[in-house]
């Protein structure tokens, strides 16, 4: 009779172990999907964003600039877009001519609310 009630213990737990396995795989699984529908998200929003920039510089006469997008993501979720231009021209503007540019760049930024940019004129 004890042999039947061990192996009766011993195949709960058993059952128990694997259902749980499952349940955490199933969470992890959708985890992953949602991961995977944001970065493609952001990645189709950035490339159209970058292709953005590259057009309005090059319509302002700054063919072949550099452009470097790094974001960084917060504990909050929140996205902080860090991008660098760099152009030998653009150095050579004044100040009022940088913050034009920069006032014509910020209209290319996308529209999302967890998200900030910060621009750089790299120097040479």
């Amino acid at each position: 009779m004890r042999k039947k009630n061990f192996s009766f213990v011993i195949a709960v737990i058993i059952s128990v172990l694997i259902i749980s396995f499952c349940m955490t795989e199933t969470v992890m699984g959708q985890s992953r999907t949602e991961h995977r529908r944001e970065k493609q998200y952001y990645s189709a929003l950035e490339k159209e964003y970058y292709a953005d920039m590259k057009a309005l510089l090059t319509r302002k006469g700054y063919v072949n600039s550099g452009i470097t997008i790094r974001w960084v993501l917060e504990e909050t979720g929140e996205r902080n877009y860090t991008v660098m231009i760099h152009h030998r021209r653009i150095t050579q503007l004044d100040d009022v001519g940088k913050e034009d540019l920069l006032q014509e760049l910020m209209k290319t930024e996308f529209q999302d609310a967890g998200c900030t940019f910060c621009y750089e004129f790299l120097v040479f």
